[in-house]
């Protein structure tokens, strides 16, 4: 009875054998399979995708070489890498409140003598005469615009604007063909590039007539007549205002003096001592007040002169004399575009002087 037990055992064991056998035979040809996929299937690989761009950026790529035939590169896009044409007309600006001559140039991105050149039969050379209502002419480009005046050839234009003749007829704006075409009289034309001396509005000039007993020299001074002017100055400056900061012009050698802030009736100081040699109105040939408006002039008596305009009343009265620290006039306001404030410069011997280098410092 031993043998068929034993016989039974062996025929057991044979059978897990075969079967695990048949298990390492099945997981060598999934190997096998895994290994013939991937000799017969070759991958591509695949670009990323490039992301969307904006056609206003300016993307500008080299060609490709030879080696890099297989590279996309994107189109150029003229108008997305360069400035977009200025225009090539004169437009009409009308001020609004708030307007100031130099934040209308900044505005079209042109400089603020290209605004007063422009425009001289409206500011007549002075930045404090812009009014709220006015209408400016605004050039594509600095420059300047002008009216051409009986005798006027563009050869004379050019020279006296220092551009060529040809830059002035290129120009699309003035409709010229020729370099020798004549001009009519009242022809409007922009001078592109152009630039000339800005007309700085003149205090009256002191014409000596005689000297005193005591040495004092007399000078006759436009309508205030003969004025005697004693060497008051002490050459030292203070404020003419109670504010120390600006609510217009800063000092340029387009704009001669500071514009410092100031309340309607405020008063106006003399800034150092002397003697009065204008005070009233600037006034045009039609008795039309111009320039300064209501403004009131001191001769110091040593090459200083002071200035104070803009004011809405006058103290003084000419041949005056005052010292360092005497209210003169009260502030007042020139339009509604730039406020109540003092118009102030310092001249030496007829020149204008940066105030900030004679006056105190700001604290």
């Amino acid at each position: 009875m031993a043998q068929p037990s034993r016989g039974r055992d062996a025929a057991a064991a044979s059978l897990v054998w075969i079967f695990v056998l048949l298990v390492i035979a099945g997981g060598g040809l999934l190997v096998l399979s895994r290994l013939l996929e991937r000799v017969n299937y070759q991958e591509v690989p695949t670009a990323p995708t490039p992301a969307l761009e904006s056609r206003d950026e300016a993307v500008i790529t080299a060609p490709p070489s030879k080696a890099d035939a297989n590279v996309i590169t994107r189109d150029f896009a003229p108008d997305a890498a360069m400035p977009r044409a200025r225009r090539r007309t004169l437009i009409t600006y009308t001020v609004v409140e708030g307007d100031t001559v130099f934040g209308i140039a900044y505005k079209f991105g042109l400089r603020p003598e290209t605004i007063l050149w422009s425009n001289y039969d409206v500011l007549k050379d002075n930045f404090d005469l812009i009014r709220v209502g006015q209408q400016f002419v605004i050039p594509p480009e600095d420059g300047l615009i002008i009216e051409v005046e009986r005798g006027d050839t563009l050869d004379g234009i050019a020279r006296r604007f220092g551009v060529t003749p040809e830059r002035i007829v290129n120009e699309p704006i003035n409709g010229l063909t020729s370099v020798n075409q004549p001009l009519q009289v009242g022809q409007r034309l922009f001078v592109p590039g152009g630039e000339r001396e800005t007309v700085i509005w003149q205090v009256p000039k002191l014409i000596p007539v005689r000297q005193t007993a005591r040495g004092v020299r007399v000078y006759r001074v436009g309508k205030c007549g003969e004025v005697a002017i004693p060497p008051l100055g002490t050459g030292s400056f203070i404020y003419p205002t109670n504010r120390r900061y600006l609510s217009g012009y800063d000092f340029t050698r387009y704009h001669p003096g500071l514009d410092f802030a100031g309340r309607l009736g405020e008063p106006i100081y003399a800034s150092d001592s002397g003697t009065v040699i204008y005070a009233g109105y600037s006034l045009n040939a039609a008795g039309v007040p111009v320039g300064y408006g209501q403004y009131v002039v001191l001769d110091h008596g040593n090459g200083y002169q002071t200035l104070y305009a803009h004011a809405s009343q006058l103290f003084v009265s000419c041949g005056q004399q005052v010292a360092k620290g005497t209210v003169i006039a009260a502030i007042g306001s020139v339009g509604r575009s730039t406020g109540p404030h003092l118009h102030f410069e310092i001249r030496y011997r007829g020149a204008p002087v940066n105030p900030w280098t004679l006056l105190p410092p700001r604290r």
